[in-house]
C-alpha cells in the first residue's frame, strides 16, 4: 500500500470550501489507487516559526546525520510519502502562515534534499507527484505565489517532478453562483488525469 500525505492548511473547518474540494480529490485518488492516507491538520499542530535555537538544532542534526530531534519530524514524514496533497485557501497572494511554517520544517538537508558541492539541491523524497488545492474569493490571475512556492520547493528541493493544481475562484463575489463554481471545480477534479 502506498502512502498519501494530506497536508490540510484549511481553516473554518466546518465550512471550508478548500477542504470540500480536497476531499473530492482524496476520494478520487482512493478510487484509483491503493493508498493509505496520513493527514496533518496544520491548525491542530501548534506549529511555530523556526527560532534561532531550532535552526541550530537542525544544523547540528544535519552535520551529524542525527535526525532524531523533533525539528525533523515533519520532514521525515514527508520524505516517506509516495504522493502529497496540499490544501490551502488563497490568502494574501499565497496561503495561510501555518503552511509557510510547515514548509520551513520540510526543508531539512539530509532528510528531504541534499546540496551537491556546487550547491545544487537533489531531492530525497519518495513522492513523484504533489497536488495543490485552493479556493479564492476573488481572482488569482497570474499572482498565485502559493502554488509557485509549492512547485518550487517540490520540484527543486524535494525532487517531486509533477505538481498538479486545482482551484475554484470568485467564491466571494456576491453576484456569483458559488455552488455552480464549486460544481465546476469538482467536475474538473473528477475528470482529471491524476
Amino acid at each position: 500500500m502506498k502512502k498519501l500525505l494530506y497536508v490540510d492548511a484549511c481553516v473554518n473547518r466546518e465550512t471550508s470550501r478548500t477542504e470540500r474540494l480536497a476531499r473530492v480529490l482524496l476520494d478520487k485518488l482512493m478510487e484509483e489507487g491503493d493508498w493509505e492516507i496520513e493527514t496533518v491538520v496544520l491548525e491542530e499542530e501548534n506549529l511555530r516559526p523556526l527560532t534561532g535555537q531550532l535552526v541550530l538544532e537542525r544544523i547540528e542534526g544535519t552535520k551529524s546525520s542525527d535526525f532524531s530531534h523533533p525539528v525533523f519530524d515533519y520532514a521525515k514524514q514527508f520524505a516517506q510519502a509516495d504522493a502529497v496533497v496540499f490544501a490551502a485557501p488563497y490568502w494574501d497572494f499565497s496561503f495561510p502562515a501555518t503552511l509557510k511554517v510547515y514548509l520551513e520544517r520540510l526543508c531539512a538537508q539530509g532528510v528531504t534534499f541534499l546540496f551537491s558541492p556546487e550547491g545544487v539541491p537533489t531531492g530525497l523524497t519518495r513522492a513523484k507527484k504533489a497536488y495543490y488545492v485552493t479556493t479564492v474569493g476573488g481572482s488569482i490571475g497570474e499572482h498565485d505565489y502559493g502554488l509557485d512556492q509549492i512547485k518550487a520547493l517540490c520540484q527543486i528541493y524535494f525532487g517531486i517532478p509533477e505538481v498538479q493544481a486545482f482551484k475554484a475562484e470568485g467564491l466571494d463575489i456576491v453576484t456569483n453562483d458559488v455552488e455552480a463554481i464549486m460544481a465546476e471545480a469538482i467536475e474538473r477534479i473528477k475528470t482529471a488525469q491524476l
